[in-house]
């Protein structure tokens, strides 16, 4: 015959292993709900991209995030000769040179679906913003975009590629420029060497507070 004291002991242990039970399934819960949150807020993944390594990478974002992947045309399309940095009258080191950073320059390329984009970036609750590090900033038209798409109220989330250079201040200086409000939630945001996996953009995502 069992003693007192121990099914005392059982019963406490038996108590301790359903509380711990508890716990993680409500730690599980609410792991749940937060991406389940995530998931129910509507998304875009504007982005500009000269050879395809922010295309891809805005595409993966996209997948993660089920968000609308939508591209920044330029109304005039860049050319492979335009993007020579190597050649100082190509299109892309004329843009470079016309200011000390494209902030303070002039130069703004014209989008083309300029209107599809606002009709995207309004019904959205997070924007994410993809762009090529050119110089250390994000590319001039880029600047066109946050000066012309109210961003008020969103979350915003800037992201780059670029092979050597990283993601920097090109965020924080297009907030400057950003047609915004004092809800506008702007992140920090991220660059990316290349393309990055999918795996990789899948775990800065769920990082992401919003």
């Amino acid at each position: 015959m069992m003693k007192k004291g121990s099914k005392n002991v059982l019963r406490a242990v038996s108590f301790i292993l359903a509380l711990v039970m508890i716990i993680s399934l409500t730690d599980v819960g609410t792991a749940e709900a937060k991406t389940k949150a995530k998931n129910k807020k509507d998304i875009v993944v504007l982005y500009f991209s000269g050879t395809g390594t922010t295309k891809a990478t805005a595409r993966r974002i996209g997948k993660k995030t089920k968000g609308k992947v939508l591209e920044i045309k330029a109304k005039e399309p860049y050319t492979e000769e335009d993007l020579d940095y190597g050649n100082d009258d190509s299109r892309v080191v004329k843009e470079h040179e016309s200011a000390a950073s494209p902030a303070q320059s002039t130069v703004r390329p014209e989008i083309a679906n300029l209107k599809a984009i606002k009709k995207a970036v309004k019904k959205a609750d997070v924007v994410y913003i993809g762009y090529p590090i050119w110089w250390g900033e994000a590319p001039h038209i880029v600047y066109t975009l946050v000066e012309n798409v109210s961003l008020k109220g969103k979350t915003v989330v800037p992201f780059s590629t670029s092979i050597s250079s990283g993601h920097g201040d090109s965020g924080k200086n297009l907030k400057t420029k950003a047609k915004i409000s004092s809800k506008t939630n702007w992140l920090k945001g991220r660059g990316f060497y290349g393309v990055p996996s999918q795996k990789t953009v899948n775990k800065w995502v769920n990082k992401l507070k919003y």
